[in-house]
């Protein structure tokens, strides 16, 4: 009886953990909070309030970028009513949510659990774009899919209705992370071709199930006419988007990677707690190979076929980003290694978990932990110190615009669309005729408008007294003011060129 409460307890004190855990990630880094949130980001929120199927089953302005949380969205804004930002911010936290619990159930230690749940919905700085970009996403729709292939392997009778049922839900799961990330199809790949060949290992033959199989062909034929039924329905073509490096590229991603890693090494970038994870998880990786290597572990970790899949994946994507053209022309940002930093993660993870119930490695464990809760608090001083100074929600300060009414406004791209998520329909907003613009039909929308403001901001040194867009001329019409962190100046529409 002692012993069935003591697990009780556990059991209580473990999800009460993950709730906590989530709980300050959606208060800190949700579309709602978020202090750095930008026009990306807006670009899911304007979706969500605009859906139409099927021009926006790609992002706007994109043959990639499959609108998986838009398209959820649209439960919370027709069913419940609620804004278009609380929606995508509730639909993003719940596919991180189950993505979570998916990679979750492949660790046994719920204090491992716990600290995964810190790496997934608290992670350091770098990587702080798994909670908002299609990469973590994607991951998320993996772990969901991994989950019930673990399941699918414990279910032994093909003709069980359970099994049909899981086999699906893997399919669509798959199917759809390919749509949401391109990236997805590599990790799929690895993860199934490893799955065979550790089965071969085991069995010393290749030995599939029959019924599996059928489904993976379904899946793989499915998924290619819905993927190009999809990139079918967009006109944009993305130039460079599958090329690859030269070998002079590569060097040039590299020495962009090198340099980053050194500016952070030398405490170039003023941010302290930055450098100081970096540091700790260069020591705490020497430290723990010379472990393994010392307790004779390795044959051991081996072993455990995710192990492997998540350290092969974690390469393979790194290499495919190296070689990548596209990841090259956006400056090697550092959303693409989110999948890197995901993979690393659970393979360390699993490994101390595979070993940790007969070497109890408390020292190596304690410090993780530590490198975890520096990781999770970085991104808050980051924003508190360095970048925006502020830990305000961005919503809000853009928010103050709405006091000026029922406006439209034409920004550069970066101050555009992030203007509108909280209330787009008081505020229509398009990037200027020589920027980004994402949907012309929204170029018509701030042109009805009766009055029209300018946001000069990263785009003019100074309010002009004649200012065309779109083939409309516009006449200053008041004083240049700040609001919502923006120099903001009024403009009266005069005439429209045909």
């Amino acid at each position: 009886m002692i012993h069935i409460l003591k697990m009780k307890s556990k059991n209580v004190i473990y999800y009460l953990s993950i709730l906590s855990i989530i709980i300050i990630s959606f208060l800190f880094f949700s579309y709602n909070f978020y202090p750095l949130l930008n026009s990306d980001d807006a670009l899911n929120v304007l979706m969500a309030h605009y859906y139409k199927l099927p021009n926006d089953i790609y992002c706007w302005g994109q043959d990639r970028g499959g609108t998986l949380i838009p398209l959820i969205s649209q439960l919370f804004i027709t069913v419940f009513n609620l804004s278009a930002l609380t929606s995508v911010s509730i639909s993003t936290y719940i596919i991180l949510t189950l993505g979570f619990f998916g990679f979750a159930s492949l660790i046994k230690n719920k204090f491992l659990k716990i600290l995964f749940a810190i790496i997934w919905f608290l992670p350091f700085q770098r990587f702080i774009d798994i909670l908002r970009f299609p990469i973590g996403i994607e991951y998320s729709l993996i772990g969901i899919a991994i989950y019930f292939i673990n399941k699918i392997a414990i279910t032994h009778e093909i003709k069980n209705l359970k099994k049909h049922l899981f086999l699906i839900i893997t399919a669509l799961t798959l199917i759809i992370s390919v749509w949401v990330s391109d990236l997805s199809i590599i990790t799929i790949s690895i993860v199934l071709l490893s799955l065979i060949a550790f089965k071969f290992f085991e069995n010393k033959k290749i030995s599939i199930d029959k019924t599996s199989l059928l489904y993976c062909f379904g899946a793989i034929a499915i998924g290619y006419l819905f993927i190009h039924f999809a990139k079918e329905q967009t006109p944009i073509k993305s130039n460079n988007y599958l090329s690859i490096n030269a070998p002079y590229q590569i060097k040039e991603g590299l020495e962009i990677i090198i340099n980053s890693f050194k500016d952070v090494l030398t405490f170039k970038t003023n941010e302290v707690l930055v450098s100081i994870y970096t540091y700790f998880v260069i020591i705490f990786t020497i430290v723990f190979l010379f472990y393994v290597v010392k307790k004779k572990l390795i044959s051991q970790l081996i072993s455990n076929k995710w192990i492997i899949i998540f350290i092969v994946d974690c390469l393979v994507i790194f290499t495919t980003i190296l070689l990548s053209r596209w990841v090259l022309l956006n400056g090697m940002g550092r959303w693409y290694f989110v999948a890197s930093y995901i993979s690393l993660s659970l393979a360390i993870i699993l490994s101390l978990d595979n070993i940790i119930i007969k070497h109890k490695p408390k020292l190596l464990t304690i410090s993780l932990l530590i490198i975890v809760i520096i990781g999770a608090i970085s991104p808050l001083i980051t924003m508190k110190y360095v970048r925006p100074k502020t830990l305000k929600p961005m919503v809000e300060v853009v928010g103050e615009l709405q006091t000026l009414g029922e406006i439209g406004v034409i920004a550069e791209f970066w101050n555009s669309y992030i203007i509108s998520c909280r209330n787009p329909e008081l505020i229509k907003v398009t990037p200027h005729d020589k920027s980004d613009v994402r949907n012309k039909e929204m170029i018509e929308m701030v042109f009805e408008r009766d009055k029209i403001y300018i946001i000069k901001d990263m785009w003019m040194d100074n309010f002009p007294d004649t200012l065309t867009q779109f083939g409309h001329t516009l006449i200053k019409d008041s004083v240049p003011f700040n609001l919502g962190g923006c120099d903001i100046c009024k403009y009266r529409l005069t005439r429209a060129n045909n």
